[in-house]
């Protein structure tokens, strides 16, 4: 029912009313800053707001002018940038916020102008509270991108009875300009590094940080828990783009790979909100180079009618999708024709023992092992590099184990390791160092 008025103001109350209910559960339920202001612990619930007479006041506690969803305006951005993918033809790029905007990312291929992406859905440019995601249509391979982004907050103020009454917009911010290289499909040669289990330690996440920041790898693969558990969205910016304050991955793209802890919570259903990988499948494959990735997600370390997950848990099946997957992928030109293969995931196919018989959770994925591997030898994959464990490993190929694995340690920084891997057509060597440099594993395979 359209409301009794007429006129700018009353056109622009009438279209906030018009979706209020959908703002209305969103404020309600993170605490936007008019509770937060006025420290209602006694706020009405939501239940008890009636929007449907627009002569009343719904919440007359509120006083007017209180911004009551959204943001009042305020610095936009958040740290740098993540650079994601992590292939040319599916780059995603993601800012974080220190409160809601808008905005849209400008991107150049070396020397040529700006061009704009909107990243807009159903007529909609984003609107978010912790992280602007944008996909980038194919880049070429192997070329210098510039990309910026401007942004503005959002925020909505109580006018009169109207409680969303005036949608107030801030002053566009834009950021820095910022480079990263695509990856280059058909290079002689590359470079990259790989962290995992770093599980928010902030002394592990600067050591890794630095050591990549002196490889300046072709790309960056996290293979997997990141985090604790997933609580709150409000913290996954920093969990996953700016850990530990750091710019990770704003000058080369970052491989993301699921870890079991990163399925746990009740937010891990928003984490492709601050993740861009392919289509936001967790499973994908790209070529760096002589090197040819496949990234898979082993989901959790325990079967899905685990009482731990109750009810919840849904990996099985998806293991199963991700086999069918993956026999179609080994076939394609790209990955054929190189001369490494290897697979990135968070549990590892193999390991030393098998804690599975008493403990009910997996060192080493059985499941995926079974589904996965016959294919995995069939296409020629000779390495897995994984994590999980929080005990580093070297373990060749040998009888029953006919691809070799690679273990990388724990998020202790007397445990954690740093992996850096180089691939030409002749050989692919990969060192796995402690955070004091030690080497503790030294592999090197040839083509």
């Amino acid at each position: 029912m359209q409301p009794p008025w007429n006129g700018s103001a009353g056109t622009q109350t009438w279209f906030h009313f018009a979706r209020s209910s959908v703002i209305v559960r969103v404020m309600n339920r993170r605490h936007f800053l008019a509770t937060a202001a006025l420290g209602s612990a006694g706020a009405l619930r939501l239940a008890s707001q009636n929007y449907s007479d627009y002569t009343k006041d719904p919440r007359p506690d509120v006083a007017e002018g209180t911004c009551t969803a959204g943001s009042i305006e305020g610095p936009v951005f958040a740290g740098s940038a993540v650079v994601t993918g992590p292939a040319g033809d599916a780059i995603t790029i993601l800012q974080p916020l220190q409160r809601h905007a808008t905005g849209y990312i400008e991107y150049a291929v070396e020397n040529e102008p700006y061009q704009r992406v909107n990243a807009g859905q159903a007529g909609l440019l984003p609107f978010a509270e912790h992280a602007l995601k944008f996909r980038l249509p194919p880049l070429p391979p192997g070329k210098i991108v510039r990309y910026r982004f401007t942004a503005r907050t959002l925020g909505w103020v109580k006018v009169k009875q109207f409680y969303h009454g005036e949608l107030k917009a801030g002053t566009p911010q834009t950021s820095q300009e910022y480079t990263f290289r695509t990856l280059d499909t058909a290079a002689d040669v590359t470079t990259f590094a790989v962290w995992n289990d770093t599980h928010e330690n902030s002394e592990t996440l600067r050591a890794v940080h630095e050591n990549t920041a002196a490889l300046r790898p072709d790309f960056l693969l996290w293979n997997g828990d990141q985090s604790n558990d997933l609580h709150f969205e409000k913290d996954m910016a920093g969990q996953f783009l700016t850990p530990a304050g750091l710019a990770i991955a704003d000058r080369w793209p970052l491989a993301y790979v699921r870890g079991n802890h990163d399925v746990r919570g009740p937010a891990a259903a928003s984490l492709p909100g601050f993740t861009g990988t392919p289509d936001d499948r967790f499973y994908y494959a790209f070529r760096s180079g002589p090197l040819a990735a496949l990234v898979m997600d082993t989901g959790e370390d325990k079967p899905d009618g685990s009482p731990h997950f109750g009810g919840v848990a849904a990996f099985q099946p998806m293991q199963r999708r991700q086999a069918e997957w993956l026999k179609s992928v080994v076939r394609e030109p790209w990955f054929r024709d190189a001369a490494f293969k290897v697979l990135f995931c968070h549990i590892p196919l193999y390991f030393t023992r098998d804690i599975f018989p008493t403990q009910q959770r997996w060192e080493c994925h059985d499941l995926c092992r079974a589904l996965w591997v016959p294919t995995l030898v069939e296409a020629g994959v000779k390495l897995v590099v994984s994590g999980h464990t929080h005990d580093h490993r070297w373990m060749p190929a040998k009888e029953g184990q006919p691809i070799a694995q690679l273990i990388g340690g724990g998020p202790q920084p007397k445990a954690a390791t740093f992996i850096q891997g180089n691939a030409t057509r002749e050989l692919l060597t990969l060192k796995m160092s402690k955070l004091d440099g030690t080497v503790v594993a030294d592999v090197t395979m040839k083509a």
